[in-house]
């Protein structure tokens, strides 16, 4: 790389939108669009007065042209200065341990003041994601840090599929950073519970981690329950289920290798047992093909999560995605018993808080149920929110009294 700076303009509303948190420059915003540099660069944004307001990283390939890392006053960005920023991070998290927790999110990209970087930790295994090849250039200090620093054994890298696309310096998805390589899943405690996770292969980084505070609900509301997980994947909420006494657990998940992952780690906790008793039983399906198949049978339960994929990546799938989760809370609420309680998620970020209540409620009156009790839950400790688009993720407990 160049050892200067590129120097970056913007107009004066930008100016207060970065000012007031937002983490990113667009190429459309950008006052001079001919201004090129290599991925990993430091770009510096300059006020209508030429003085510096922000400091960040330059990424020719993507929209989000510029990440910030430090707005205000200048600053070095070198191994100190990431030092500084990964130690802040690990302090906010510091209490999961004690919890009997070694699987969650170190970094948490934009809202940990690292944007674009993501770091799961999965016992001893870290998960290095990257979702902008600003960082690559950055990744022999970033490796040092968390093998030195933050206890990382072994360092795994994860690539985005845009980062994939164009420019990845030579690393390839899946590629070990340090430490030996990978032999199958690892195992990392959540509250106390044993999983194991695809850190290569696996959505995300192999583990729903944001969900840990909703599994934690489930577990406190599951004893006696007859439970049915819509959407289960690996596995979480059913695991949780179980721990808290739950009468039986039911999955419904179209993948086949999500099913048997999730078959793993209710055995990983309970033994065969748990299967051979009937506690612990799979669909697999369209989940909602066989919801109205359910309904159709009259079949119900007390406790129904529903944890869907995103429906919306981009602005243009909300309308969409809005429908679709409408239509998936009028076929959980139909299966849900009298006095029963559902559970309804939501990870797309385009799609606003109050936009998917509005959704849920919809969809609720549809099936012809009214709750007597709510309980909506958000970001859990390890997935801070800085900025609006950083809240993706949103929940809510409906519980029926008839």
């Amino acid at each position: 790389m160049r050892s200067g700076k590129i120097k970056i303009k913007v107009s004066k509303t930008v100016q207060k939108r970065i000012l007031n948190g937002d983490p990113w420059v667009r190429f459309y915003q950008m006052k001079d669009r001919k201004v090129s540099g290599s991925a990993g660069e430091l770009g510096v944004v300059y006020d209508s007065a030429n003085k510096f307001l922000a400091i960040g990283l330059f990424d020719p390939y993507s929209d989000i042209r510029l990440r910030i890392l430090q707005t205000r006053q200048p600053v070095i960005v070198d191994r100190d200065f990431f030092m500084q920023r990964l130690r802040a991070a690990a302090a906010l998290r510091q209490g999961l341990t004690v919890e009997g927790t070694t699987g969650y999110r170190l970094v948490n990209g934009e809202n940990d003041a690292l944007p674009g970087l993501v770091v799961d930790r999965y016992a001893e295994t870290q998960i290095v994601k990257v979702y902008t090849s600003a960082w690559l250039p950055h990744l022999p200090i970033l490796v040092a840090l968390l093998t030195e620093e933050f206890g990382a054994e072994r360092l795994i890298l994860r690539l985005s599929r845009h980062v994939q696309k164009v420019d990845a310096g030579g690393y390839t998805d899946g590629q070990v950073l340090a430490g030996t390589p990978l032999t199958g899943p690892v195992e990392f405690l959540e509250n106390g519970l044993r999983f194991t996770a695809d850190v290569v292969a696996g959505q995300k980084t192999g583990f729903f981690l944001d969900q840990r505070d909703n599994r934690q609900e489930v577990r406190r509301r599951a004893e006696g329950k007859t439970v049915l997980n819509v959407f289960s994947y690996s596995g979480g909420f059913s695991v949780y289920a179980l721990a808290g006494k739950c009468e039986s657990v039911t999955e419904l998940e179209i993948s086949r290798p999500a099913l048997e992952a999730a078959r793993a780690n209710a055995v990983l906790n309970f033994g065969e047992e748990v299967v051979a008793s009937g506690r612990f039983s799979q669909l697999q399906g369209d989940a909602f093909e066989v919801l109205e198949r359910l309904h159709a049978e009259g079949r119900t339960f007390d406790l129904v999560i529903l944890d869907p994929p995103a429906f919306a990546k981009s602005k243009k799938d909300k309308p969409n995605a809005l429908r679709a989760y409408q239509r998936l809370a009028q076929a959980g609420a139909r299966v849900t018993s009298k006095r029963g309680t559902l559970f309804a998620a939501s990870c797309s970020a385009p799609v606003g808080a109050e936009e998917f209540y509005r959704a849920v409620a919809q969809g609720l009156k549809s099936a012809g149920r009214t709750p007597r009790n709510e309980l909506k839950t958000g970001h859990a400790l390890d997935h801070p929110v800085s900025f609006r688009e950083g809240a993706y993720l949103k929940g809510v407990f409906l519980e029926f009294s008839g």
